[in-house]
């Protein structure tokens, strides 16, 4: 006779209990891994996506680097149509996740597109620490990386610009195009569910605390740093001077002519450039143009002028036919596509940086400046307000809004010895400051590093 005697019908919320008891080491030991913790590992982890090429997002690189530097296993995402720079490519706790373009469909599709294969990626990198996103572009990332953060997942959006602006300079429209309306909309609302923003200014920063009303407790200025690869030219590290340098590096040194020396006073200005509207190339053909007929109607002692453009877009193909039809004599104009381990040795190679950036929001500044004075060279910049967070006219760099005020700081740069040591001073003095110093202050004040 047994001891145990069960009810002929068990009350049914005693079934689920029994059910819900008997389920719970599937859930805990293999629902809730799978759904938030996916493919992580012990360490800690973080995305860092981008939608654009990898190889020319240097500062979006540079936080993978630093992330990893610090125990963090990346996971860093973006299109490669260019090589990967070295730096990622071989840092054993970085994992490149290329994403697929599309370009033969419209927006729409091209957007839907995007949407499918970052919610594909995110999921599969679930359960992550952190997902560091650049912006812009904002649609259709950034509602989506809100999203994620019911996953547990912090969000850290890096303000380049504003996507809004650059659409509106795209379709040469004012504020009230509804494609720029929701390019608002989605960055003032989606904006503000981030768990922390960086900005590349103080400018911007107190942009998206007055205009979007954003914390600012949230915002952390994290201005753009050269990293290592960006050095000053040395004759005793170097072992060898900056023209046997010239003629010794395989990438320039079928692009110096023959008659151009150094030593005896020419010069050698770079530029780089998406060859977009926001950065008009014109602007610096017209006024070496200016140059030529200086040298040819009113000063001899000109020095030769070597002026390198680097870098793809949609505009170059017009700027190079421009190069093409006109005669030069004493300026010499080349257009480079380098591999990222090949543009700091061209910096350090060069006398001048030129910088034609404006800034379709007038609140960032350009990072090929700071590659520049990594690099101990001084700028010529175009001028915007904001552009005081960086340069110093006549101690780091000289100004100019148009290429007449171009024209004059170059026959001024060319000509004086004395400003050139002056400049050049100031722009060693900003190489000084580097990267990782400003990346781990800035992640101790967001609370990412303790």
């Amino acid at each position: 006779m047994s001891l145990i005697t069960f009810p002929e019908k068990w009350p049914g919320w005693l079934v689920w209990m029994l059910v819900v008891y008997l389920s719970l080491p599937l859930v805990v030991y293999y629902a809730i891994p799978f759904l938030f913790y996916g493919s992580r590992s012990t360490k800690r982890r973080v995305i860092v996506y981008v939608l654009g090429d990898i190889g020319h997002s240097p500062r979006m690189c540079y936080h993978a680097k630093s992330f990893a530097h610090r125990g963090f296993q990346v996971e860093l995402c973006g299109y490669v149509d260019s090589a990967v720079p070295s730096f990622i490519a071989t840092d054993p706790h970085i994992t490149v996740h290329a994403i697929p373009r599309i370009e033969q469909f419209g927006m729409a599709r091209k957007v839907v597109f995007q949407l499918i294969v970052i919610l594909a990626k995110l999921w599969e990198l679930r359960g992550s620490d952190y997902l560091l996103m650049q912006n812009p572009p904002s649609i259709p990332l950034m509602p989506i990386a809100v999203a994620y953060r019911l996953t547990g997942c912090k969000i850290i959006i890096d303000w380049h610009n504003l996507a809004y602006s650059i659409l509106r300079l795209k379709l040469g429209s004012g504020n009230f195009h509804p494609l720029v309306l929701v390019a608002i909309f989605v960055e003032w609302f989606f904006g503000r569910f981030a768990t922390h923003h960086l900005t590349v200014t103080k400018a911007m920063k107190q942009f998206l605390v007055s205009r979007f009303w954003f914390s600012e407790s949230r915002i952390t200025v994290l201005y753009d740093r050269p990293p290592a690869q960006f050095r000053p030219f040395d004759v005793v590290t170097d072992k060898m001077t900056r023209s046997a340098a010239l003629r010794h590096e395989p990438f320039i040194r079928d692009y110096i002519p023959a008659d151009f020396d150094v030593d005896a006073g020419d010069k050698i200005i770079v530029t780089s450039t998406s060859f977009t509207p926001d950065e008009d190339i014109g602007v610096l053909l017209g006024a070496l143009k200016i140059y030529e007929s200086s040298h040819e109607k009113f000063d001899s002692s000109l020095p030769k002028i070597l002026c390198f453009i680097t870098g793809k877009g949609p505009l170059k193909e017009k700027y190079m036919k421009q190069v093409a039809e006109t005669k030069w004599n004493v300026c010499r104009v080349e257009f480079l596509w380098l591999e990222p381990e090949d543009y700091p040795k061209l910096l350090r190679l060069c006398d001048y940086g030129v910088s034609l950036h404006t800034s379709s929001s007038g609140l960032d500044l350009p990072m090929k400046i700071l590659d520049m004075f990594g690099s101990g060279l001084p700028v010529i910049a175009m001028n915007y307000p904001v552009l005081d967070e960086l340069v110093t006219h006549e101690k780091n760099g000289l100004k100019f809004t148009d290429r007449r005020e171009l024209h004059e700081a170059l026959v001024f740069a060319m000509k004086d010895p004395e400003i050139y040591k002056k400049l050049k001073k100031g722009a060693v003095e900003e190489s000084k400051s580097r990267w990782e110093d400003s990346w781990e202050s800035a992640m101790r004040e967001a609370k990412v590093l303790h």
